[in-house]
């Protein structure tokens, strides 16, 4: 598949999207208001703020399928982060059932899971209408985007870190344009040396480490390829990932919040309590970074999927009896994520609750493209000072 030769959308203003797995801004708030994250209170309080609903099952891949959709999985064909098999049986089903400890099944081996791919989307993403349009797109560790597709742009898999090394490396599907993935290859140099055991922002393993903990040094090496990339390809839409505040979240927020979840030494309270803080510092300066770079008609948005909050005591006691990592941050609750606009043309305040299906409807709107009225969100108008001079338009469908 090749995109065909429409002409590039040149001249008109840049939308950046920073997508935040796990970030509360019941945590953010009290930390900007002392000045510790001035990065996000910059944008809270010359910019606009909403709670975002989620969905549930609250995982990365449902979650940022309906962002980047604007449908809910009903229409995106995305409901869980794989497919299911019991054993023996070759009938897979897209969701385990929740309450029911099902999902021990699957760390028991009785059921089997088979991670998603690019392939389970039944909608189209935003990078790809954009696309329609002669918009140029950057899209980096979106999830479900291995294997890559053609874009007006260029792509990097969440799984590029995966192949690294591999011989699935060069075969094309890790990103996207074939010419364009040395530069994505150089921005991860060093990323397996002495230098990548250490988080971004100083924050330093512990013994044991936290499950996944890669995930959350990989953040620095993923913003790298964003940036060296966008100087070899610049786009007219950006959108990054990180997912390490999710997996720092999920180890140490009983230790930044205490009272969360059982009783906590004032040792490790002083010792492990300031890591996501630390983590947190780590994204305020790479928001900082993208204001930097923000020019005068652009937008930044910073869109958090899903929040944290502490485990529940039941599940945290089954989680220890099945011998897993001792967790103590959760989403299974689905607690509200967030949207923080910030540019010369948003309204600033804390506006109306939406939901995350809101995300790509309000970006439609604000680049002057109409919305599909398949779509289940809404364009949020009230965010930008030039309404009503821009009306809400709509097509039928983006869809092929």
């Amino acid at each position: 598949m090749t995109i065909e030769p429409t002409p590039d959308k040149a001249g008109g203003p840049r939308v950046v999207l920073l997508l935040l797995d796990g970030a509360s801004l019941e945590y953010v708030w009290p930390r900007a208001a002392e000045g510790r994250l001035p990065n996000f209170g910059r944008l809270l309080d010359s910019g606009a703020s909403i709670d975002l609903a989620t969905i549930r099952p609250t995982q990365p891949d449902p979650v940022w399928a309906a962002v980047a959709t604007g449908m809910y999985p009903m229409k995106n064909g995305v409901r869980s982060t794989a497919s299911y098999f019991a054993s023996g049986d070759t009938r897979g089903i897209d969701l385990l059932p929740d309450h029911c400890f099902s999902h021990a099944l699957v760390q028991l081996g009785v059921v089997r899971a088979e991670p998603n791919t690019s392939a389970a989307w039944r909608a189209r993403p935003i990078w790809t209408l954009l696309g329609d349009y002669g918009i140029t797109t950057g899209v980096v560790r979106w999830p479900l985007t291995y294997p890559s597709q053609p874009v007006r742009g260029f792509l990097v898999t969440d799984r590029f870190h995966q192949l690294l090394g591999s011989m699935f490396e060069l075969d094309g599907r890790a990103a996207y344009p074939p010419e364009l993935q040395p530069v994505a290859r150089d921005a991860f140099v060093g990323s397996d040396s002495a230098s990548a055991e250490v988080l971004p922002a100083g924050i330093p393993i512990v013994t044991p480490p936290a499950p996944d903990v890669g995930a959350a040094r990989w953040d620095q090496f993923y913003s790298r390829a964003m940036r060296d990339l966008n100087v070899e390809r610049p786009v007219q839409f950006s959108a990054l990932r990180y997912e390490g505040l999710d997996t720092v979240g999920h180890q140490f927020l009983r230790y930044a919040q205490p009272r969360s979840l059982g009783a906590v030494s004032e040792e490790d309270r002083q010792r492990l309590g300031p890591t996501l803080d630390r983590y947190y510092g780590y994204i305020d300066g790479e928001i900082g970074a993208a204001l930097d770079r923000l020019g005068a008609g652009d937008l930044l948005l910073v869109v958090s999927g899903f929040g944290m909050q502490p485990i529940d005591p039941v599940k945290h006691a089954i989680s220890r009896l099945l011998r897993q990592p001792d967790l103590s941050g959760t989403h299974d609750r689905a607690p509200d994520g967030f949207m923080l606009a910030f540019g010369a043309s948003v309204a600033p305040g804390r506006h109306q609750r939406g939901s995350i299906v809101d995300v790509t409807p309000t970006i439609l709107y604000f680049l002057g493209l109409p919305i599909g009225r398949d779509m289940d969100g809404y364009a949020r108008a009230d965010l930008f000072r030039f309404s009503p001079e821009r009306p809400i338009t709509f097509i039928p469908s983006h869809e092929r």
